[in-house]
């Protein structure tokens, strides 16, 4: 295992793995439900690169002097140069939380790899002791995540690291072209109140549980007591799609795992994440992974 220049208090919850896919390329992934309040310090004794995906409850933290916020639905980028931090967490939260730990070198390598040959690299983003910046995430983020999730959640053991790798890579591309992309990585994000955030989230709470019968709109809008236009308009913003996209990705995403890994056939599929036409399921599958669920079914 290659030097990962961090300290951090170890528990059953973080991290719950730690695996190192390549020198300078580490992934440690937290996930389970806090019975009690806790504080986690935790420091970077060299520079490093973190892409953090946050899959749960919101999270609030202090790295270098500054204040942290970690929600589901947003890609955070971090730059550290020997950062200390520190974490509160109270009783229930619910933790799933990626991070991808990514050493300077490896990471001016990636800049190289996306946009060629470029001045910058690592130092050019990293300001003082610590720089944050936020994206929201994409579909394709979202789908590659739901990946990881089975990926992480179905492991005997025997996990496919070359399959995880190449999934974080796709990741690691993704940002970097965002990175370079952005003029003014200062307004990345637009800010939503806590309030709503909290709301936002609930919603996607209900319509993971919900998949199969998902809340009609104004069901929803009454459930979080906020103005279906509201809903519409901020789910849109901070998920990166409309609530209705998201229920069709989920479900598809959903249904390609019960194919492929659960073996079930077309039908049973479709029916297990809501959909009661299967030529219209099968028309959308292929839609969005160019392949038909009868095709990934005789795999």
């Amino acid at each position: 295992m290659s030097y990962l220049p961090l300290t951090f208090e170890a528990s059953d919850i973080f991290p719950r793995k730690c695996i190192t896919l390549r020198p300078g390329i580490h992934i440690m992934m937290s996930s389970g439900i806090l019975e009690n309040s806790l504080e986690r310090k935790n420091a970077a004794t060299a520079s490093i690169f973190e892409l953090s995906y946050n899959r749960r409850d919101a999270l609030h933290g202090e790295v270098g002097h500054k204040t942290v916020e970690l929600k589901p639905g947003y890609a955070s980028l971090g730059f550290l140069n020997q950062a200390c931090g520190h974490s509160e967490y109270d009783s229930g939260v619910k933790i799933h939380l990626y991070s991808i730990w990514v050493s300077p070198t490896v990471f001016n390598d990636f800049c190289r790899a996306v946009v060629g040959n470029s001045c910058a690299d690592f130092y050019t983003f990293q300001q003082g002791a610590y720089y944050n910046c936020n994206f929201k995430t994409s579909p394709r983020e979202e789908s590659i995540l739901y990946k990881m999730d089975d990926c992480f959640n179905h492991d005997t053991g025997e996990m496919n690291l070359l399959f995880l790798e190449s999934q974080i890579l796709e990741l690691m591309s993704l940002n970097l072209e965002r990175l370079f992309g952005k003029n003014d990585m200062e307004h990345a994000e637009v800010s939503l109140s806590r309030s709503d955030i909290d709301s936002l989230i609930l919603a996607h709470e209900i319509l993971l549980s919900r998949l199969q019968n998902p809340p009609s709109l104004l069901e929803l809008s009454r459930l979080l007591q906020m103005n279906d236009c509201k809903l519409k308009r901020t789910f849109k913003h901070y998920y990166g799609q409309t609530v209705y996209g998201f229920i069709r990705n989920q479900r598809l995403e959903k249904a390609f795992s019960l194919i492929e890994n659960q073996h079930l056939n077309v039908s049973q599929a479709a029916f297990s994440v809501g959909y009661t036409n299967t030529g219209h399921f099968s028309q959308s599958f292929f839609s969005k992974f160019g392949v038909y669920p009868s095709q990934l079914a005789r795999r």
